[in-house]
């Protein structure tokens, strides 16, 4: 039985931008190739000002709210955003902390706002999602360029699953629902219109996909390892993983060769794996966790970088660390500087620097920032405290995982 912290996590994963205006700097000085320059840290520019020249891995898309971060219970003093009063902001963010305001979103009322979920391969577009009453969602292409949004009703429903972009370009969505005993999954590609395109069979307790840096191949999650499957459906190897079930694929561990896989035991046992796609014997990345001894309760993700490797751990109730790996395969907990230690996400990693989503303080909205283990520091990109308001969701450059 997957133990019950597993699906709080996963859901608060999957759950997982202006405050008072400062006022829109004027447009940076041309760079060397004559494109702008980016932005200092703390300025905000319009879209137009973008230096797309210079956009590459170390950038971030995010959405922010000018909703403060408050304890649990606390309402808002008078006069202060709320969440259903608040508009959304989706804002392009430099490895320096400067940002450029892409596009916003209306407040949401009542019910629930646009959720950031994937950036296109090629780099123009940003894909929301937006759930609806039973199966009726959502799709929201926003172009980068512009910042003009594309709405497309589909029949999905994002509570219990997810969308991305296909890859290497985004010229269509994939729709992933995991399954689970009560539940079969499912795996549905529309295109950008949002006309179905093709039905893929899943295997038995689905556990999600990642797809081939080319796009012709997926990586699906199955109940005994991992299996291949061609973009147009048709069945490949599988990628057994001994004595492991449910196991779900979470990212590229290289380039398009190796895939990291978290897994159970029979005994109820959770693992990262190692698992090479051209069918070569898995490694065990992390050691058997019972998910009954702490801090550490389960490794969910790892990132490899110069200075060692760095695990995404679940603590008790519902809490998400960062943690280092140690040659036994356990871990030890990091402190990273300037935020709430047990609040840390890791987005992505770029240069040896991990990008982070993590709450700068008890009680306060959360920030985007990049961490550099080797210089044991932190910076602040947004949110708390270079415009307030709080991060909603980040993605990193494509390909930057």
């Amino acid at each position: 039985m997957t133990p019950p912290w597993r699906h709080r996590i996963l859901a608060l994963m999957a759950a997982t931008t202006a405050a008072t205006s400062i006022g829109l700097a004027a447009p940076a000085q041309a760079g060397p190739d004559g494109s702008p320059s980016p932005a200092a840290r703390g300025v905000e520019l319009p879209v137009g000002a973008i230096p797309w020249s210079q956009v590459s891995p170390g950038w971030s898309l995010a959405t922010w709210s000018p909703v403060p971060g408050m304890h649990p219970g606390e309402q808002p003093a008078a006069g202060e955003p709320t969440y259903e009063t608040a508009t959304t902001t989706l804002y392009l963010v430099d490895p320096a902390g400067g940002r450029y305001a892409i596009t916003t979103f209306p407040p949401p009322g009542d019910g629930p706002r646009p959720a950031l979920v994937d950036w296109s391969g090629d780099g123009s577009r940003a894909l929301f999602t937006l759930d609806g009453p039973g199966a009726s969602a959502s799709i929201i292409e926003v172009d980068l360029h512009t910042g003009a949004q594309t709405t497309t009703a589909v029949q999905a429903d994002f509570t219990g699953g997810y969308a991305r972009y296909s890859r290497p370009e985004g010229k269509a969505v994939l729709i992933a629902n995991r399954g689970y005993p009560s539940q079969p999954g499912s795996l549905v590609r529309v295109d950008l219109a949002g006309n179905h395109q093709l039905t893929y069979q899943v295997p038995q307790n689905f556990g999600g996909f990642v797809s081939t840096p080319d796009g012709t191949q997926l990586v699906l999650g199955a109940d005994s390892g991992l299996t291949m499957m061609g973009n147009n459906g048709i069945p490949g190897k599988a990628l057994p993983v001994a004595g492991q079930k449910d196991c779900a694929p979470t990212r590229w561990w290289d380039t398009g060769t190796t895939v990291v896989a978290r897994c159970n035991s029979s005994s109820s046992m959770s693992q990262l794996w190692l698992v090479p796609i051209d069918g070569a014997t898995p490694t065990a990345l992390t050691a058997p966790n019972n998910g009954q001894t702490g801090p550490d309760y389960g490794d969910l993700d790892a990132w490899r970088l110069p200075t060692g490797t760095f695990v995404q751990a679940a603590g008790a109730c519902g809490v998400i660390f960062l943690a280092k790996l140690n040659a036994n395969g356990t871990t030890t907990k990091v402190s990273v500087p300037d935020v709430h230690d047990d609040s840390v996400v890791v987005i992505g990693s770029h240069e040896g620097n991990l990008t982070l989503k993590a709450r700068a303080g008890c009680g306060s909205g959360q920030t985007l920032l990049d961490y550099n283990p080797a210089a044991g520091t932190s910076t602040v990109l947004l949110g708390p405290t270079v415009n307030g308001g709080g991060v909603i969701s980040v993605k990193t450059y494509p390909g930057q995982e």
